[in-house]
């Protein structure tokens, strides 16, 4: 409660009226119980409602009692469109061997507005063992009847249920018989409430997926090199773990202590070295496998003012990008969900005048009235933002800084931060200069890693 009676409601409003819905509910005190019996009056309920071990107990039980055909899973917190069954069935018709159907998820925003569409991209079974892909389960529906013994969640391992999942049935079907559609199918809310939106969660859930790796390794899934799959697998989700941390918490303590993990299980792996290079804090050398900080996350006390920024451009070929007003500095982000909307050129006498022996920053003080914004310096080639920071409504007045290399030739920019149309204040914007850096060889993270 609240948020399942949205949930409920979207069930009631199904257009395909031939389906069953089992809740799974953990024992709730908060009124979810009424609520669920006030709905069974319009909807074909199965309610168990009792005390579970964990997310993935939960979800087990509700794949337990599955009876029909095709089955889908759906949170508290999401939404089919009134046509998504109606869809599915249609594709199950036209697909008849396919093992799973799905489309695109659409994230909104706390007032439900549309913020942003994912649709994720083709299965690959090897992708998913290193997450550099996550099957978005929401809108996903199984075929039971073909998946046959193999529907079920793993409700030993607490979270992470549908990583096992999904790598079981990769292992046992071809790739063609994961199929996608460019529609969407389901609305999610993009908020911190949930878990993968909790900084505190990644090292349960970086462990959970290695050991449920670990498990089905053991349990003779892979045929051919299994340490070499074991190794780029494990750096993958410690990869997973880096980025996702980042997107969060850009200045978390564990993000490098992930990839420095990971170089311990692939030293090889190009996804590593490609996501320290943009954080711009950091130096890996696979031939030694150590990751060293070559930045600070934050100039010390002994930083002075180098220089300000004097000029701020924003491109009319920013689709939706534009400064509201000047004073103070205002502006309108891209109507893309991370497209670009402010440009602020380091000042020619910068150029011309960097001194050595100290590292320079772009200081900003920011605040994000509306959505979210990112800021970052754009890579000499134009394709990445390096040592990015998101700025979320509600974050407040924000310091940011952004460091600055030797013989920098970009900008920093102000993008969109995963939200179109997002307001943003910039208060201040300047060049500092610290004397005096902080590096060192970074302390890889362990993790246990179970197997049985």
């Amino acid at each position: 409660m609240p948020l399942i009676t949205g949930t409920l409601r979207s069930l009631e409003q199904q257009e395909f009226k031939d389906f069953e819905v089992l809740v799974v509910d953990g024992a709730s005190t908060d009124g979810t119980l009424t609520v669920l019996h006030e709905a069974a009056r319009k909807l074909p309920l199965k309610i168990v409602s009792e005390p579970d071990q964990s997310l993935a107990d939960g979800f087990a039980k509700g794949l337990r009692r599955a009876t029909g055909e095709i089955v889908g899973m759906l949170c508290a917190d999401e939404r089919y469109y009134p046509d998504t069954l109606a869809q599915i069935a249609q594709w199950f018709s036209a697909e008849p061997e396919a093992i799973t159907c799905g489309g695109k998820v659409d994230f909104v925003d706390k007032n439900g507005s549309l913020v942003d569409s994912h649709l994720t991209p083709p299965f690959n079974l090897s992708a998913h063992l290193a997450c550099e892909l996550v099957p978005s389960n929401l809108t996903s529906f199984f075929n039971r009847r073909l998946i046959g013994q193999d529907f079920y969640y793993d409700p030993h391992v607490s979270t992470c249920p549908d990583y096992e999942f999904w790598a079981r049935l990769g292992f046992r079907f071809p790739t063609s018989a994961f199929v996608r559609y460019d529609a969407s199918l389901a609305q999610a809310y993009r908020t911190r409430d949930s878990m993968s939106f909790r900084a505190e969660s990644f090292r349960q859930l970086c462990q959970d997926k290695l050991k449920h790796l670990n498990n089905l390794l053991a349990k003779g899934y892979v045929k051919g090199d299994v340490e070499a799959v074991r190794r780029r697998a494990s750096a993958g989700i410690h990869m997973w773990a880096a980025e996702q941390l980042s997107s969060i918490q850009h200045d978390h303590p564990d993000i490098l202590a992930y990839c420095a993990a990971a170089v311990q299980f692939d030293g090889s792996y190009d996804r590593i070295n490609h996501f320290i290079e943009t954080s711009g804090r950091a130096h890996c050398d696979p031939s030694t496998g150590v990751v060293t900080r070559t930045v600070p996350d934050r100039p010390g006390s002994q930083s002075c003012v180098a220089g300000q920024f004097d000029e701020m451009v924003c491109h009319p070929h920013w689709a939706g990008a534009a400064v509201l007003s000047v004073a103070p500095l205002t502006v309108r982000t891209s109507s893309d969900a991370w497209g670009y909307a402010l440009e602020l050129p380091l000042p020619d006498n910068f150029r011309n005048g960097y001194q050595k022996g100290g590292q320079y920053w772009a200081r900003l003080e920011v605040q994000t009235i509306e959505g979210s914004a990112g800021i970052g310096r754009l890579s000499s080639e134009g394709q990445n933002l390096i040592g990015e920071q998101i700025i979320r409504e509600g974050d407040g007045r924000t310091e940011v800084f952004i460091p600055l290399p030797s013989e920098v030739t970009s900008s920093v920019i102000l993008r969109s931060g995963g939200i179109p149309s997002s307001i943003v204040r910039i208060h201040q914007a300047q060049i500092v200069l610290d004397s005096v850096t902080e590096t060192g060889a970074i302390a890889p993270i362990v993790l246990a890693q179970v197997s049985g």
